[in-house]
């Protein structure tokens, strides 16, 4: 008897929970703008040689929300969002080439390089809300998980070998998957056929995430972030709303066992991981609408 009398108690306390419109829920999508946050590596006179500038994306997920006062509320959401960075490197590098026929040719000289990175999360949001009339106020914590990671671009390069051979310009197409591209890969098995000091050389004409990587099998981006997020939106009538939301990334969400200098090479020309603490920054606006 005890139990049907909680169980009664219970339903009890849902149907007029949701007769004084308790728990509610909704529906937002909108468009993402977002960077990667950190610091640039540097030439000699102290130079940026990076830039990381803001991507566009979307987003789109479902929203819950729990009413405590006539004001105050806590809110959950399951949000499928775009974000990444646009990023673009100039200035002195180095490159390695593989002859068909002898060891490896190292060179120096510059690089100029662009790239558009999208690394898609499934975000689980929780905040706090307060709402005043038509504006309403929000923040909280972010937990998202990283479900696609993906960069088109393209490379240029010229420069001269260790030999003092000059190598003129070439440029190359960056296709990045960086869940399933492997190291060295090679996109297309196309390639630019010059012969370098008096040994064949195949240039890749489009090349992976890893062709310039470490050996080790670990990825470039790590796949858990958290952040802290905060919004404001803008009710139309009682259900309708235009918002805005800035989500700040408390983690390093790059790899630093991935994560290489473009500069240089060590004194045994091998690639220098970086420690940098790379971070998602975003802007979201959405049109959305709650039950």
């Amino acid at each position: 008897m005890r139990k049907y009398l909680l169980l009664f108690s219970f339903l009890g306390f849902l149907a007029a929970a949701s007769a004084q419109r308790v728990f509610s829920s909704g529906f937002r999508a909108g468009l993402t703008f977002s960077t990667i946050q950190g610091p640039s590596e540097m030439d000699d006179d102290g130079t940026d040689l990076e830039n990381f500038s803001l991507s566009s994306g979307f987003h789109v997920g479902a929203t819950f929300n729990v009413r405590l006062t006539d004001i105050f509320g806590l809110r959950a959401e399951l949000l499928y969002s775009q974000m990444g960075t646009n990023y673009d490197y100039e200035g002195p590098s180095y490159w390695t080439l593989e002859p068909l026929i002898g060891p490896t040719i190292y060179t120096a000289g510059t690089r100029r390089m662009s790239l558009d990175v999208t690394n898609s999360y499934l975000n689980v949001p929780v905040m706090a809300f307060a709402r005043f009339g038509s504006i309403e106020v929000s923040g909280g914590i972010n937990t998202a998980l990283l479900v696609g990671s993906r960069g088109f671009g393209e490379l240029t390069y010229s420069g001269r070998t260790t030999l003092g051979t000059t190598i003129a310009p070439f440029t190359i197409n960056l296709e990045h998957r960086y869940f399933s591209d492997t190291f060295r890969e090679k996109i297309a098995q196309e390639f630019e056929a010059r012969v370098i000091e008096g040994r064949p050389v195949e240039i890749p004409l489009t090349i992976g995430a890893y062709y310039e990587a470490l050996d080790n099998g670990e990825k470039t981006y790590k796949g858990i972030d958290v952040g802290v997020i905060g919004g404001l939106s803008f009710y139309l009538n009682q259900s309708l709303f235009l918002g805005g939301r800035i989500h700040y990334g408390l983690l390093d969400v790059t790899n630093n066992n991935q994560d290489i200098s473009k500069k240089d090479l060590d004194v045994n020309r091998n690639y220098i991981p970086r420690s940098d603490e790379d971070r998602n920054v975003s802007l979201l606006f959405s049109l959305g609408f709650s039950f």
